[in-house]
Parts: structure tokens; sequence; C-alpha cells
């Protein structure tokens, strides 16, 4: 098969990793993530996860015949690979021989964030408390202040799937992940018009198909409402519903009894974060210097406990607030691991 990379990358990966072949962390449309370690002989200054005098990693073998399109997976590995921030995923190597190519990152042994809401949501406590909140979305601020104001790169798919933790504890590190729908701008104010991202998460103006990089700021607001209620701020039941919902109003709103618990600087910093106007929006750099950020202690205003539900991520109630009298558990099964294309893109009604 032709080459995706134009032989700009080597082709035997076995030289430098031994694959883990049993150690399968998961499986996708387009392949399989394994475990993989560097060989004791290998000369390299890569710091990963370090055990038993072993370096691990994360290998994703990609078949190429079953890509549909590889211009995302060209950009991702682009960015990746000129990007250095603690809470970006770190990609070191790219093969690519006649059938697949590989990708050595990091290893992030604490899952997608997504997967840590619902366990949240279905615990005890029933949520993350807001100083725990509060460092997860400084993790993400921090890494898309960087791709704004550094590298000019606009993310354009911000959600829970698509943030890892480098760990199961409560204190582990997010990383950004998922870099196939981003692009480069010249400035903040760069104008882009491409619709794509996720509905539950994007923001209006992008299916209007005019919007900056204001629009991740958006997406990262939605997140936040996520992570202390367990359900997004917009959904009406189905794609095409929240569509109209986000075109025709998109007000927030904080419904009792999730919302009872938290505290106004928590509420307010949402709302500067799903202000309608894209001009009155903070940029990263100011909403990484907002009051609940900043606060050490972060207390909830109530005791109350909510035990949020959440849905498969594909179906189309998935995270709907529910009702005391209807609340919905569906087992949450592990989906695609790359590049979750086509349900990504949409296009703008007529």
């Amino acid at each position: 098969m032709n080459s995706i990379f134009h032989g700009d990358f080597p082709s035997d990966i076995h030289e430098k990793y031994t694959i883990l072949e049993n150690e399968i962390l998961g499986k996708g449309s387009f392949g399989t993530v394994r475990k993989c370690s560097i060989k004791k002989n290998t000369n390299t200054k890569i710091q990963t996860n370090y055990t038993n005098n072993t370096f691990y990693f994360a290998l994703k073998t990609i078949q190429k015949s079953k890509l549909p399109d590889p211009t995302q997976l060209r950009r991702e590995v682009d960015i990746l690979l000129h990007v250095d921030h603690p809470h970006i995923i770190k990609l070191y190597d790219v093969y690519e021989d006649e059938i697949n190519i590989y990708l050595v990152s990091e290893l992030c042994s604490g899952g997608e964030l997504y997967d840590r809401v619902v366990e949240k949501t279905q615990s005890k406590e029933g949520h993350f408390t807001e100083f725990t909140a509060a460092r997860i979305i400084k993790n993400i601020l921090s890494a898309i202040q960087y791709c704004h104001d550094e590298k000019h790169i606009v993310h354009r798919d911000l959600k829970p799937e698509n943030f890892l933790l480098t760990d199961k504890t409560d204190d582990a590190q997010v990383k950004v992940i998922d870099f196939g729908l981003s692009r480069y701008s010249n400035t903040a104010n760069s104008r882009m018009h491409s619709e794509v991202g996720t509905i539950y998460y994007v923001a209006p103006e992008v299916l209007f198909g005019d919007y900056t990089a204001k629009a991740d700021i958006w997406s990262i607001g939605v997140v936040t409402y996520v992570l202390l209620c367990g359900f997004p701020p917009f959904n009406a039941g189905s794609e095409s519903l929240t569509y109209n919902v986000l075109t025709e109003g998109a007000n927030v709103k904080f419904p009792s009894p999730a919302w009872d618990r938290i505290t106004p600087s928590a509420i307010n910093f949402i709302k500067r974060l799903l202000d309608k106007d894209p001009e009155r929006r903070p940029s990263a750099k100011q909403a990484l210097e907002d009051e609940w950020l900043s606060s050490e202690h972060v207390h909830p205003s109530s005791k109350k406990k909510w035990h949020g539900t959440f849905l498969h991520k594909d179906s189309p109630e998935a995270l709907a607030v529910p009702t005391e009298h209807n609340v919905i558990h569906v087992e949450k099964t592990k989906q695609d691991t790359f590049h979750r294309m086509l349900h990504a893109v949409f296009r703008k009604k007529k």
C-alpha cells in the first residue's frame, strides 16, 4: 500500500521496541492499542512510565487499509511532533511499514476522563468535588493556552473522551489527545469556517461557520459543567434538536437539585465560558485567572449529594438530564480509541 507519510518515518518498530502482544489497552475501528517496552540496549532519553526497570509506552497500530481518509492522521502526527507541554499527550515515535502505522506515545494508565466521570456519578460521592474539577480544568486550560498563544493551534474537539488521565488516582494529571480535527491559525482572531466538532460540546458560532479559537473555550465550559453534575448543559434528546437549541439561544441553566451544592464562583466561571458572544468569552489565559480556579480551597455550598447519570456516549440521549423518576443507567462500552471521525463532523443545516 502507498505510504501515507511518504517515507518520512522508519519502518521497523521491532528494532527499538518490544510489543507486548497480550497487553491490549484498547481496540478500535482502525486497529489496536497495546503496551510496548523499549529494548534495554536502546540509547534513549525518553521519560516514560517506568516500572521494574522497563520503559512502557502506549502503541497504536493503525491499519492503513482501514483509514477512510489519512488527512486527519497526518495533521495529528504533525501537531503532536511539534508540541511539548505537560498536559498534552507526548508522541515519541512514528513508524510506517507496508501494512500499518505505529504511533508510540506516553502511557496514560488512568483511562479517559469520560470514564472517570461515569465512575464518579455512580460512586458513593456521586460527583467530582469542586477542588478536583478545578484542578482538571486548570490542566486543560494550561494546555489550550499553550496551543492558542504559543503554537497557534485550535483543537476544535474538546470533550471528556479526548482527555486521558495519567493514573487512577484523584490527583492524576490530564493529557489532551486527538488533534485530528485541529488546525493552525495565524492569530487568536483568525477565522475558521469548517463545521467540525461534537454537537454537545460545540460552540454555537461553529454551527454558523464563522468562529475563532474562542470556540475551544466554550467546549471547556461544557466540560466543566459535565464534571460538576454529570450531564451536559445542552442536550435536547437528539443531535438535530440540540442543534436547534444551540443555534436558537443556547441559554445555560443550572437545574435543581444537581446544582444546589455548587458554589456561585463555579457557576459564574461556567457562565463566562459559555457566553454566547465570543468577544465577551475569556481567552484561555484570562480563564486561568478566574476567581474559581485561583481559590486554594473550593468547598461545596451544600452538603447534599447528587448522583447524576451518564448514558452510553453514542446514544442520542447521551448525558441527558436525569429526573427524579426517570434515572436510566446504561453500561458504557469501550469505543474507538483513535479518531472518532465519523460522528465528529457534521454539516450545517440549510
